[in-house]
């Protein structure tokens, strides 16, 4: 039994992927845009910086613990910034299209939040139907 839970524990450990650093966050999102707006090698110098900063400030921020709330308004605060700094940086016709990318984004988190919200409210409404039944003692009469 004290196996099959330390077989249990260390699986779970495997399978929980390492939190990525600001640094490497920074690096996946330039990247991302580079390949997506077409920047040259000056843009995508600044815009890794910008990266950088913001991924550092979320972190150092989020280290605060704090509410649901104030980390939301957080993120809000530091996306509108890098925002600002995008508009200096990149061309009206990419600056565009990022925001259309952003909008496309934010769309399919949205969807599949409403997904993840579903799927949990049904495991709750089955959980709740299971424990409603008054003459259920758990006990099969198979």
């Amino acid at each position: 039994m004290l196996f099959l839970l330390t077989l249990i524990s260390l699986s779970a450990i495997a399978q929980k992927k390492p939190e990525k650093t600001p640094e490497e966050k920074a690096r996946k999102k330039t990247t991302e845009m580079v390949s997506a707006l077409k920047l040259n090698k000056d843009q995508e110098s600044r815009l890794l910086d910008i990266h950088v900063k913001a991924y550092q400030s979320n972190e150092k921020y989020e280290a605060k613990k704090p509410g649901k709330a104030l980390k939301k308004k957080q993120k809000d605060i530091v996306h509108k910034m890098r925002d600002a700094e995008y508009k200096k940086i990149l061309t009206p016709e990419q600056f565009n299209k990022y925001l259309q990318m952003e909008k496309e984004e934010d769309r399919i988190k949205a969807l599949e939040k409403a997904e993840k919200k579903k799927k949990k409210d049904a495991e709750k409404k089955s959980g709740k139907l299971k424990k409603k039944s008054p003459d259920d003692d758990g006990l099969s009469e198979e």
